[in-house]
């Protein structure tokens, strides 16, 4: 029996965290792609930026081959084991029918160890998720007012998610608590799906968002958000049933 093998630098192109200063996610061509440009992530974005240009496999491959690792980001070695799993988990939801015979495979291996290590520990939790009582996957919805721009809040995600972190955390196409979401996510490396809002109803997009989400989370100042989309996704959850909460900000 073949032993199902993965290529992380295969073209097989996913979306994740936003462009800096857009409501539009960045795309990734492959696995590698996402793994050698956030090594430049608040060290050298316009390089960063370029590596997402490249397209060709091979002058991807000789460029990255080419740059001195002391370039790279101070914290590399305690970050790249999460930061390819965020990375490894977003492509495979993505792309699960490609990724069938390979990420969603007992024993998959990769010619990198490390990416090895981390389809095992995917493979393992999606197993949890779907075996395992109390272990289902947790996609959290993370929304509130979009005049929110204090950074303290990250601290508040912490405490909310202190027992457990999301499998993957879901904002819509927002600024104030989505923006900040967003940076918490990539701090963390935690999973992103980012909802454009633009051209649909407010209901149809909860309705996309919900019918995945499994908790709500929305943070604001007043008992109603300034954001449509927050007040829509904790009505359709607490109808659904589902955990939904408003927390006040400032406490």
């Amino acid at each position: 029996m073949n032993t199902p093998t993965y290529d992380p630098y295969t073209t097989l192109p996913f979306v994740g965290y936003r462009r800096p200063g857009s409501h539009q996610p960045e795309t990734y061509f492959s696995l590698m792609h996402f793994v050698e440009s956030e090594k430049f992530r608040g060290v050298d974005e316009s390089y960063r930026q370029y590596l997402l240009t490249l397209d060709d496999p091979e002058d991807f491959l000789m460029e990255t081959a080419g740059v001195t690792q002391g370039m790279r980001r101070d914290d590399w070695d305690v970050i790249k084991l999460g930061m390819i799993r965020a990375g490894m988990w977003m492509q495979l939801v993505q792309h699960q029918q490609a990724l069938t015979d390979s990420l969603l495979q007992p024993g998959c291996k990769s010619s990198i160890d490390l990416v090895t290590h981390v389809a095992e520990q995917i493979y393992s939790r999606l197993i949890k998720a779907n075996h395992e009582e109390g272990e289902q996957l947790r996609r959290v919805v993370l929304t509130g007012d979009c005049t929110i721009s204090d950074g303290s809040v990250l601290g508040l995600f912490d405490q909310i998610f202190a027992n457990r972190l999301p499998d993957e955390i879901y904002i819509a196409a927002e600024d104030g608590v989505a923006l900040l979401a967003e940076q918490y996510c990539i701090r963390r490396y935690i999973p992103i799906r980012v909802f454009d809002l633009t051209g649909r109803s407010i209901e149809e997009a909860t309705e996309e968002v919900l019918s995945k989400g499994t908790h709500v989370f929305s943070i604001g100042s007043e008992d109603l958000s300034d954001s449509h989309f927050s007040n829509r996704a904790l009505e359709l959850a607490n109808s659904d049933g589902k955990p939904a909460h408003r927390i006040k900000w400032p406490a």
